[in-house]
């Protein structure tokens, strides 16, 4: 070790110490000095192999085979998500079709009700026709909460118990308008996709004969299946706003 120096660490950066036996009041000085260290700052610090990513659970359905349904579990979570997207399909769209007046609150007898539950409804090229002959009495309310509704939709009577509801124009504040409906229809899937999850780990807390760390394992993997569902969720929700926007 003669003329040569020796690099040691100190508080996590290299350091040169002269390499000659030294005492061990010396050994004290050196280590304790500041003035006696000095660092190698023009060393170059290489990072061996790429940076690590994140690691990301997977789903392990294993584990909750013969305790847990998983079948029944993913299927329940995938209803919310055809639900959503059914909604994007035939109502929350530029190119709406009847289903759109679903969104239209109607009150009959202190209870909430669709214009469907009390009228015949039909789809034409330019709009909507609503036969009011079983109930005719809920013309006026109808027409009222449609034009009230938000929709930028106009009820237009063409008849003693028949209304007319014209295609809107797509217009900036419709496709707004109908990006606020498809934001808070995917909270409401993704709702029902953690009733779902919350469901199946209270089941879990009931098994018995099952340890703490066993009914952890399954809720941690409940959680994961329905970390998957949301995720499509809000995917299909993404997708939805770009096409609303155009």
């Amino acid at each position: 070790m003669s003329g040569m120096s020796k690099r040691l660490v100190f508080s996590g950066k290299p350091l040169v110490v002269a390499a000659r036996p030294l005492s061990c009041s010396a050994i004290s000085r050196v280590w304790w000095t500041p003035q006696a260290i000095t660092p190698l700052t023009d060393v170059p610090v290489r990072m061996k192999g790429k940076a690590k990513k994140s690691h990301v659970p997977k789903v392990d359905e294993s584990i909750l085979e013969g305790h847990v349904n998983v079948e029944a579990l993913k299927k329940s979570m995938q209803t919310a998500v055809d639900a959503l997207e059914w909604q994007f399909n035939r109502s929350i769209t530029v190119r709406p079709t009847v289903a759109l007046l679903d969104y239209v609150n109607l009150v009959v007898d202190g209870k909430k009700k669709r214009i469907k539950d009390v009228a015949v409804l039909t789809q034409q090229k330019d709009g909507f026709v609503i036969n009011c002959t079983q109930q005719p009495e809920m013309m006026n309310s109808i027409q009222e909460a449609i034009e009230s509704s938000g929709l930028e939709l106009d009820a237009i009577a063409t008849g003693k118990n028949t209304l007319r509801v014209p295609v809107p124009k797509v217009t900036g504040e419709l496709r707004q308008k109908l990006c606020r409906m498809a934001k808070e229809a995917g909270h409401k899937a993704k709702f029902g996709i953690q009733r779902v999850r919350g469901n199946g780990i209270n089941d879990c807390k009931r098994l018995s004969g099952m340890s703490f760390d066993d009914i952890k394992s399954f809720e941690k993997q409940i959680d994961l299946i329905s970390k998957l569902y949301i995720e499509r969720t809000e995917s299909l929700v993404k997708t939805k706003e770009k096409e609303l926007l155009g």
